[in-house]
């Protein structure tokens, strides 16, 4: 019996091998193909392009400008080419006891190229694509406080629920937050933007302060009185968290109504 199972293996034992290592690449497509999938649906969790939805109400064009060189945004757009193709055709036909006809076709090609220049509106767009492929960028709901972590802040804060997860635990990342915000005109003329977050006694406010310059035209900061509450969404990073007035407060890029 044991040289029938000796033979039975030295037979064997080399399909059991490819079948081994057949599984095991099979199971590791499995793991990445699912890892996309799970990458795919937290984006989609986060909704995707929903900062840049609606109007923009400010927009600081040299922080854009900024942002866009360290996630290697070029300028300018890829060049642009139009290819312009005329084609003429010269015929003589003669007719004496049997027809005759002769042609000759000519044709000539223009290739015209230049580069497009980005607007800022169109970076910030691409910035936003960027920083989300990249799991670069912290979406935080002001009214819940819930915030949703990139993979790497969600192993780093692995012991922390997300729920309890303060804002100032994202300072070295770029965040999306969302809520209701005031708005008044500050004594230099800057717009100061504040915001609840969460539901804590007293509650914590997020502020914003956007420089006069870079504020759009169409954002009529005076037609909203000082308790006037209205929705937006800003892009910025964490500068500084004020623990005794519970005040955290953005450096904005960029804020969509």
């Amino acid at each position: 019996m044991g040289v029938i199972d000796s033979q039975w293996w030295s037979m064997r034992w080399p399909w059991m091998v490819v079948w081994l290592l057949t599984a095991t690449c099979l199971a590791v497509v499995l793991q990445y193909v699912l890892a996309r999938w799970v990458a795919a649906r937290r984006r989609q969790r986060r909704g995707g392009g929903r900062m840049v939805s609606g109007m923009c109400i400010y927009l600081h064009e040299t922080r854009v400008e900024g942002v866009a060189d360290i996630l290697g945004i070029p300028k300018a757009d890829v060049n642009v080419s139009h290819e312009t193709s005329v084609s003429n055709a010269f015929g003589l036909f003669g007719r004496l006891t049997v027809g005759a006809r002769a042609e000759r076709d000519s044709s000539t090609q223009t290739r015209r190229e230049y580069w497009e220049p980005n607007t800022p509106m169109k970076t910030i767009r691409l910035i936003m694509d960027r920083l989300r492929e990249r799991d670069m960028v912290v979406d935080a709901d002001l009214a819940t406080g819930q915030l949703v972590l990139t993979p790497t802040l969600a192993d780093e804060l692995r012991d922390t629920e997300a729920a309890g997860t303060p804002l100032t635990a994202v300072m070295r990342t770029y965040v999306s937050v969302s809520g209701l915000f005031t708005v008044r005109r500050a004594d230099g003329g800057d717009v100061v933007l504040r915001a609840r977050y969460g539901g804590g006694e007293p509650p914590a406010q997020v502020k914003i302060t956007c420089e006069e310059s870079w504020v759009r035209e169409e954002f009529r900061v005076d037609s909203y009185s000082q308790d006037e509450e209205f929705p937006a969404t800003c892009l910025g990073r964490v500068r500084t968290w004020n623990g005794a007035t519970g005040e955290l407060t953005l450096d904005p890029v960029s804020i969509f109504q």
